[in-house]
């Protein structure tokens, strides 16, 4: 059986949206050409609550990719998904991929394993969609999925892994402490694409921080369970671009025009290309970093100004922590949030629950309405 893998497609995403559309919708369409079962590996939307528009634009795409499966004879719903870190939304929620589930458009195995018959070919599908980095381990611990006995088994998280982490970041799980028994092991998460060892990622299909790690071609997986061999299968997209520029003692304008023609030599060669280039070092005597002012040169480039940073030591160690810990600034408050709410007698439910109620101003809301009704 051929198996597809598409993740972090970050349907929404503002700062790239036609390419995260257009990129994202040729995966799904090709893997659903060309592979008998197609698995999306979370971060599936980039926020979760998407906008009615985007919402509309993927149940399109995903109800397109089901009438080219059954054009292929292939029936039922055939595209399994679990959710990531951007698209995961706090415990009794509903996130816009189990709202998609709901809806007939796809399965959502989190937690679970979904079994898949075709031609007398049986795969099994198992996984964990997003959880906060420092509950992974646990997480992964008490899953509830199992291999299936006479199947292909595959298992599929949304995590980072030490593996991936060039800082080895102790806090992050590691291939050892995923579930044993398994054929395949897939992720999403991490945007830069491997195709070898234990734990295959085609990266995302679409740039979204300007990472060294999201340079290269973005595409999608496709995996033979019969000979073992994955494919990268590429999708057109704006590669990107990096340059890291350096300068001593050097006036604002000689920085201006060193910068504009290497964003020029770029583009013109890729003409579409995403362009990010890091200007460091020093500004000649006189000169601040506020009167290094790049123009604008396109929607497509964009540069990191470090030049004379005063705070060069605390940005560095920011910067590191970042890439450290690899989680957003809500989880980071969550995982306080937690810790300071052990040994406590804290009794007012899901603290998940409270913490997304309270960022949208909804607990405070029924606090009130309560205490006007005299509850």
């Amino acid at each position: 059986m051929k198996v597809a893998f598409v993740t972090d497609t970050h349907f929404g995403y503002r700062r790239f949206e036609p390419d995260a559309l257009s990129q994202g919708r040729e995966a799904i369409l090709a893997a659903a050409s060309e592979a008998d079962l197609l698995i999306l590996g979370g971060d599936n939307f980039d926020t979760p609550l998407p906008r009615m528009e985007t919402l509309a634009q993927v149940t399109q795409m995903l109800r397109e990719a089901l009438d080219i499966f059954h054009s292929r004879k292939i029936s039922g719903t055939p595209i399994f998904a679990i959710h990531g870190n951007h698209d995961r939304r706090a415990r009794g929620y509903v996130h816009p991929t189990e709202l998609l589930a709901q809806g007939g458009f796809l399965r959502n195995f989190h937690n679970r394993t979904l079994l898949y018959e075709l031609n007398g070919e049986r795969v099994a599908v198992s996984g964990m969609g997003s959880v906060p980095e420092d509950l992974a381990r646990e997480g992964l611990k008490q899953i509830l999925c199992k291999p299936v006995p006479g199947a292909f088994n595959i298992f599929v998280v949304h995590q980072s892994f030490q593996e991936f982490d060039a800082m080895r970041n102790e806090q992050l799980i590691t291939f050892d402490d995923l579930p044993e028994g398994f054929d395949l092991y897939l992720c999403g998460h991490v945007h830069k694409k491997n195709l070898t060892g234990k734990v295959l990622n085609p990266g995302s299909t679409v740039v979204t921080q300007l990472r060294e790690d999201e340079a290269g071609q973005r595409g999608w997986l496709l995996y033979d369970t019969r000979t073992r061999m994955p494919q990268f299968r590429p999708v057109k997209s704006r590669e990107l671009h990096r340059r890291v520029m350096e300068f001593h003692l050097a006036k604002p304008d000689e920085i201006r025009v060193a910068v504009e023609n290497e964003a020029n030599v770029i583009l013109s060669e890729s003409p579409s290309a995403l362009v990010k280039i890091i200007i460091k070092g020093t500004l000649a005597p006189g000169f601040h970093s506020a009167d290094l002012r790049m123009q604008d040169m396109g929607k497509g480039v964009f540069v990191d100004n470090s030049m004379n940073s005063e705070n060069l030591r605390e940005r560095i160690a920011q910067i590191k922590l970042s890439r450290e810990q690899k989680r957003s600034s809500k989880e980071l408050a969550m995982q306080i949030l937690r810790k300071k709410l052990e040994g406590t007698s804290y009794s007012l439910g899901d603290p998940e629950k409270i913490f997304e109620n309270l960022l949208d101003g909804s607990f405070l809301q029924k606090i009130r309405e309560n205490i006007e009704k005299g509850g």
